[in-house]
């Protein structure tokens, strides 16, 4: 089958860590399809240094088309998005328009990305799919109503990370006949256990220290300096931090070891490198990081009300309210103090291993697809 993937979140030379878990999953659907994916480029990303290792082989024919973009601001009253909307939305129809052939499916990754070719499907009567893993659905019935209505005529399937997702959708009053739950999933070749004092010695971090690992945006929602605050109320010199990733600051401190963001490929070991993983996220559609971690054999800490109470369990990790930063605290101190516990929940985490497979994520999703094309032929 010949489709498009349609996604602003793919990484490329200039920023090679970015939406790698949408490449992963487009590499391994190109053993079963040939693909086409449309990545929308912002302008000011074209001033980003060229990375000389990638972001990983590429089996797809990618698009970049450029677009200016004005992030989400107020201006004299208007809302910039709307222009960061059109101008996406011409960049990405432009691609679509050079295409050498009508593609079988557009397969959207997120409901933004979906709007963006919505004329296109709707004119020339192309199945569109979406992948929806948004951490929550912040649309306003009444503000998008146009464009809601859109998607409810022209989508024929949604393919939702988590049942949180498919709720949320069906708050916005999709029909849930048309929804599928597949999870996110982990490459097991690529994320499992390696030698964690090698890889502290790697990563620059005495083997001495005990590593508590966080991985993803420094934002309030993910919450790094929660774990900072965490930290320092423990007041414990052989607990040393380490953050992947970036966007906003983090608090000052002496413990806490920042790497920027990485391609998907070299994280391997900087999860190794963790005795254990803490996210005390507020809210996530189903998270890629904790799958890592996990395939990795490293105990996670998360949040309890959230969708991450699907991913893991007392067997496997610690639940947590992620505002309390004593029950963070908390939970770092019992996993440091009970390296037994942390050998257990490793031990059940390996005999998990393949029960989040990329392959049959995959292998779902092409079938999905392929019965969504014969349906609409």
């Amino acid at each position: 089958m010949e489709f498009v993937v349609v996604s602003d979140n793919y990484p490329s030379r200039r920023k090679p860590n970015k939406g790698v878990f949408v490449y992963n999953l487009v590499q391994e659907l190109s053993n079963y399809h040939n693909i086409t994916v449309i990545a929308p480029f912002k302008v000011r990303e074209l001033f980003n240094s060229i990375s000389k290792d990638g972001y990983g082989k590429e089996r797809c024919k990618v698009y970049r088309p450029v677009y200016f973009s004005f992030s989400n601001k107020k201006f004299l009253g208007i809302n910039t998005q709307i222009w960061s909307r059109f101008f996406i939305s011409k960049a990405v129809n432009r691609s679509l328009k050079n295409l050498p052939g009508k593609p079988g499916i557009i397969y959207a990754h997120f409901i933004s990305n979906a709007l963006t070719a919505l004329s296109y499907a709707k004119k020339h009567s192309i199945p569109l799919v979406i992948a929806s893993g948004e951490s929550s659905y912040p649309i306003s019935s009444k503000a998008w109503e146009k464009d809601l209505q859109g998607l409810k005529d022209c989508t024929s399937h949604f393919i939702c990370v988590s049942e949180t997702n498919k709720k949320g959708l069906m708050a916005l009053g999709f029909n849930e006949n048309k929804m599928t739950v597949i999870p996110n999933a982990v490459d097991y070749s690529l994320f499992k256990p390696l030698n964690k004092e090698a890889c502290k010695k790697k990563t620059g971090i005495s083997p001495h220290k005990f590593v508590v690992g966080f991985v993803g945006n420094f934002i309030h929602r993910k919450g790094p300096n929660r774990i900072i605050e965490a930290i320092k109320q423990l007041n414990d010199k052989d607990i040393q931090l380490v953050c992947v990733g970036g966007r906003e600051g983090l608090t000052a401190n002496e413990f806490t070891k920042t790497i920027p963001p990485l391609p998907n490929y070299q994280l391997p070991e900087i999860y190794n490198a963790f005795d254990i993983f803490v996210l005390p996220t507020l809210t996530e559609g189903h998270c890629n990081a904790i799958e890592e971690a996990k395939a990795c054999c490293i105990p996670v800490v998360s949040s309890l009300g959230t969708s991450v109470e699907t991913q893991i369990d007392k067997t496997t990790g610690i639940l947590i309210n992620p505002l309390n930063i004593h029950e963070i605290a908390g939970a770092i101190q019992k996993l440091k103090s009970r390296p037994d516990v942390r050998m257990s929940m490793a031990e059940t985490l390996k005999l998990k291993t393949g029960e989040q497979s990329l392959k049959n994520r995959a292998q779902k999703i092409s079938s999905l697809l392929t019965k969504t094309l014969n349906e609409n032929q």
